[in-house]
């Protein structure tokens, strides 16, 4: 039986510190997300309640569940999505926030605003800003637009919401120690 000598117990300790070093610094793709764009489809259907106050104010009260489909970042996420429309004089505009929770059990969070419309126009753009996240999109900043088609379909049922909408944006999450350049 061969004995281990010392040179043979510095060369184990150098090895595993080498390969400790490496687990470190190779991370999955998801937690080294920093910084870029996308786009795609989101697709939802909910509940909406009107409440009028007289005849010039209106106000809808939105609650859904939807799905993302995208290029990339944010693909197959489904989400929870609340907001409220205000109208006055057949002119106003739409916003709120939605949580999202993707495969991987990670939340983001977004703010979105339409700009002002009518409440039966069928198409209305709009933008969002990222607010924050758990896991790969803890401290997540960005912005994007979107389009909404929704007044495109027609509802099963009175007091339901069905949207379709594109978007595209950017995102930026902050570095973590083992994915930033060692140049910086």
């Amino acid at each position: 039986m061969k004995r281990v000598g010392m040179p043979d117990l510095r060369r184990a300790f150098w090895f595993g510190l080498a390969a400790a070093l490496v687990l470190l610094v190779v991370r999955p793709a998801s937690a080294q997300m920093q910084e870029g764009t996308l786009s795609g489809t989101f697709a939802a259907f909910g509940t909406v309640k009107a409440t009028a106050a007289g005849k010039e104010r209106l106000v809808l009260a939105i609650d859904e569940n939807g799905l993302s489909v995208t290029n990339g970042v944010l693909n197959h996420v489904t989400w929870h999505c609340s907001g409220l429309a205000d109208y006055t004089n057949g002119l106003g505009q739409s916003q709120g926030f939605c949580v999202g929770n993707d495969p991987s059990g990670d939340q983001v969070v977004f703010n979105w605003e339409s700009e002002k419309h009518a409440p039966e126009q069928k198409v209305v753009r709009g933008t969002f800003s990222w607010t924050g996240g758990t896991g790969k999109y803890a401290g997540i900043r960005g912005a994007g637009t979107y389009v909404d088609y929704s007044g495109e379909f027609q509802p099963p049922a009175e007091g339901t919401i069905l949207s379709y909408l594109t978007f595209e944006g950017n995102y930026r999450t902050p570095a973590t120690p083992s994915s930033r350049d060692p140049d910086e």
